[in-house]
Order: C-alpha cells, then structure tokens, then sequence
C-alpha cells in the first residue's frame, strides 16, 4: 500500500509539474516577454519625447520615429498571437494526454517493463530514489523516449490497443500525422471501429491533407457519428466536411448540435457560430436556400470582451489575396497614438467573428481600464502593421467597453 500511495504522488507531482509549465508557457512567459517589450518602448518613447522638447529632432523625424516604435510593439503583438493560438481540437488531445494518458501509460509500462517480484522495501527505495532525484533536478522522459518505448510495447504486443492509441497521440503532437493516422487506423481495428478511434483517425488523415476533411476523414466522422451521434468532435469535424463538399445545410446542423454539446465552453460556442454564419454566407453566394435550426444555447448577452463582425465590402473582394495579413486595432480615443489592443489574422479568414478581450492588450492591463476605445481594421497588402497606400481598411468606431453589443466593421476604404 505504501508503494502505491508513493505512486500516486510520484504522478501526480510530475503532471502537475508538466501542465503547470505548459501554462506557464501559454500564460507567463508570453505575458513576461509582452511587458518587457512594452517597458523598453515607453522607455524609447519617453527618450523621442525628450529630444523632441529639447529640438533634437524636428517634428517628421519624430513622427516617424514613434511611427517605426509602434510598428515594433504590433509585430511583438502578431508574435504573442502565434505563440498563443492552439486549435480547440490540440488543447482538448493535449490535456487529455498529460492528465489522463500519461498517468494510465507510466502504470501501464511498469507493469510492463517493472518487477512486480520485487520487494516492497525495494520497490519503495527506488520510487524514493526517482522522487530523490526529480527533486535534484532530473529531467522528465522526452516525446522521443516515450514514443520508443511504445514502439517497442507494440511491437511486443501488437495486439494492445490502448499502447497503439497513446502512441497515435504522441505521433500527432509532434506533427508527425501520416504515421499518426495508419497507427489510428490500427487502433479502429483492433477495437472494432470504436468513436474515439475513428474521429482521432479522421483528424490525423486530414492533417495529412492540410486540414481538409474531403473524402475518406468525412466518411470516417461520419461513420463515428452513427456510433457517438452526440460527439462533440466528431460533430464539429463533420460540419467541416460538409461544407468542403458544399453541403452546407448539413454543415449547419451538424455545428448546432456541435454547440449543445459545448455549451460550458462560450468561446467554442463563439467559434462555431462564425463558422455557421461562413456557411450561410457562401450557400448564398451560390444561389442556395438553407435553414438554420437556431441555437440552443443562451451565451450571456453581455461579455468581458468586446464581439467584433469583421466583413469584407464585395466591390473589394476580387482583390484581396486570402493570405494577407488582416489586422484589427483598438486605439484609446485620445492621448498616443499607438494601439492598445491588436488582433491578427488573414484576410482569408474574412468574415470572421472575433472578441477582444484582455489578452489583446499590448500594454496589459484590462479592457475595463478604458471607457470608450477607436476600433478599425485593415488589410496590410504591404504586408507591414503601418499603414500604407493601397491597404484596404474600415471606418474607425468608437466603442463603448463593456456595451454588451457586437460591432460591425466593414472594409471598405482603399488608404489613399
């Protein structure tokens, strides 16, 4: 019993470990280097002030030098992004593996690999000494240790699902998606074509075919969802599928029961909403009638955030490039002219759905600090945060924080 109990602490130390530096990187460290960048730019600025005042520099060499600041501060804005966007599909596999997967793998390999003969004491000491040793400074198992050692318990025994599922898993979070996907397949075999199995085959297949779900992933969701009906992956992924192949009704009522099932989750809801409002958008643009079931979940009207409807006027639309960076600022109404808030994304994700929210500051802090704040979106066809002639852009609004109501920004301005 004593062993067992070192057991469970041993895990539940290094998952803790392990999940509170994947937050911390998401979180912390992000948020570390953020403000840092923004300290050393109110210190430039401040300096740009001073030789202003004294006449070291006339009025066009400090504009473009605040200018050339402010372009700094959005590409570290464009970098944050990056670093903190995940797939709702990815942080879903990844919690799963280090919370549930992991524990279930280290108990499974040692009754594998360990020595159930051994003796109490002996097995308590070397728990002890592996705690002894974490607590020195001793590194966690690397993916490539661990995706050998599955290896070699598969090949083994082929005939474990569980291990071909674990490593399936591990393929996927190094982007290693072909061998991901005939290991999926394996494990839809070898357990009777089980839900999990299918769509986490189905995914790992789309990857393969950068992230398009058309032909043999669709058939597979779908195959998952007359076993599972009310997955909400399985779900999500077929409404995918659905609208690739131009069905765009059934891609709707596949993303509403998709949103029943993810009620608790008010930025997925939010997610599915804009890919049903997508959906609607091109059935029209095509001639064809749908109907939308309605939403069953009640989002609460009002947010933290601030709910932006990001459309592309049609006279502008034959020349935009999907690739184009699309940048969505938030300015406060008066006082420096630098943003506040940043958002990136493409102009092929044109119309999106996004919320502002406080992890879109660039100089911390929260959207409750502001009142009001200038909001304007643009498409750098330079490919440069600053505005330049010939981006395309929208009227800037003034918004209430904390209003509760969408804003509509439509680009429709070509920047003289």
């Amino acid at each position: 019993m004593t062993f067992w109990i070192l057991v469970a602490l041993l895990l539940a130390l290094v998952v803790g470990v392990l999940l509170w530096s994947l937050l911390r990187q998401r979180g912390e460290i992000v948020d570390e280097v953020r403000e840092n960048n923004v300290q050393v730019a109110r210190q430039k600025l401040k300096e740009l002030e001073a030789d202003f005042k004294a006449g070291t520099l006339d009025e066009q060499a400090f504009q473009q030098a605040r200018e050339e600041l402010e372009q700094e501060l959005l590409e570290d804005t464009r970098v944050v992004e990056q670093r903190a966007s995940v797939t709702a599909f990815g942080r879903r596999s990844g919690v799963v593996f280090l919370a549930v997967l992991l524990p279930a793998a280290s108990l499974g390999l040692y009754g594998w690999l360990g020595s159930p003969q051994l003796s109490s004491d002996r097995a308590v000491a070397e728990v002890e000494a592996l705690h002894a040793r974490m607590r020195a400074g001793g590194e966690a198992p690397t993916l490539e240790e661990i995706v050998q050692t599955l290896e070699k318990r598969v090949k083994e025994k082929p005939d474990d699902a569980e291990a071909w599922f674990m490593l399936g898993r591990v393929y996927s979070s190094e982007r290693r998606f072909s061998e991901a996907a005939k290991t999926f397949e394996k494990v839809a075999k070898l357990t009777d074509e089980h839900p999990q199995a299918l769509v986490a085959w189905a995914d790992a297949l789309a990857m393969t075919q950068g992230g398009r779900m058309r032909g043999k992933p669709y058939e597979l969701v779908k195959k998952a969802l007359e076993k599972a009906p009310e997955d909400s992956t399985a779900l999500w992924l077929a409404g995918k599928g659905a609208s690739e192949t131009g069905d765009y009704q059934n891609a709707i009522y596949y993303w509403r029961q998709a949103e029943a099932g993810l009620a608790d989750n008010p930025d997925y809801v939010r997610e599915l909403r804009g890919l049903i409002a997508q959906a609607k958008q091109a059935a029209a643009a095509a001639g064809l009638q749908v109907e939308d079931p309605g939403s069953a979940v009640d989002l609460e009207a009002a947010s933290s955030g601030i709910r932006l409807q990001v459309t592309l006027s049609p006279k502008l639309r034959d020349k935009v490039k999907p690739g184009e960076p699309l940048f969505i600022f938030a300015k406060a109404p008066s006082g420096p002219p630098m943003p506040v808030a940043a958002v990136r994304l493409t102009a092929g994700q044109l119309p999106a759905q996004v919320e502002l929210t406080d992890g879109n500051l660039i100089r911390g802090g929260s959207l409750k600090d502001y009142k009001q704040l200038k909001i304007a979106a643009r498409i750098a066809r330079s490919g440069q945060p600053m505005a330049a002639s010939g981006d395309f852009q929208s009227a800037e609004k003034l918004v209430q924080v904390g209003a509760g109501k969408p804003v509509e920004l439509v680009i429709d301005q070509v920047v003289p």
